[in-house]
């Protein structure tokens, strides 16, 4: 019976760790975001894990060769209890890996409406919380938010957007 773990990686090594281990045959899920980062005096848009420091793999540990995996390179350690695996509740992964888009980010835009309290991940505005006021059937939403003690509409795609 195949379920989801969570392995524990070494800092910054997800990515490194996810191909080790698709070397050895393992089925891994690696949720990434997109981040807007500042690098010199510019904003760039880079894809990062969802969750820094981990990853998902689907094993059947009854009949996988689970310990390996302690030893795979940019590998701590999978989450055990009891020196066993520890499963993650059945469709926690598989709702993440339903949101994945094409690129390999996840995108709420579809679990999104009016009203919805969002924040922008993205962009000049990254970081910033404000509330849902439009939608299209192209993907574009209205953002009301809250600068400098007036409220502004930002326009942007439903993309750069996450549940706030």
């Amino acid at each position: 019976m195949n379920r989801w773990f969570v392995v524990a990686t070494k800092a910054h090594y997800e990515r490194i760790a996810q191909r080790h281990l698709a070397n050895q045959h393992f089925e891994t899920f690696l949720p990434l975001r997109r981040k807007t980062v500042r690098s010199a005096r510019r904003l760039c848009l880079r894809m990062a894990p969802l969750f820094p420091g981990y990853l998902f793999i689907r094993l059947d540990i009854l009949r996988a060769r689970w310990r390996s995996i302690n030893g795979t390179v940019g590998v701590r350690y999978i989450i055990t209890q009891d020196e066993r695996p520890v499963p993650l509740p059945k469709g926690f992964v598989e709702t993440l890996i339903g949101f994945t888009q094409e690129d390999g980010a996840l995108g709420y835009g579809h679990a999104l409406k009016v009203g919805d309290a969002v924040e922008i991940a993205c962009g000049p505005f990254g970081r910033q919380v404000g509330e849902l006021i439009a939608l299209d059937d192209r993907g574009r939403v209205a953002v009301l938010l809250k600068l400098l003690s007036t409220v502004v509409p930002v326009r942007t795609e439903m993309t750069n957007l996450l549940p706030a």
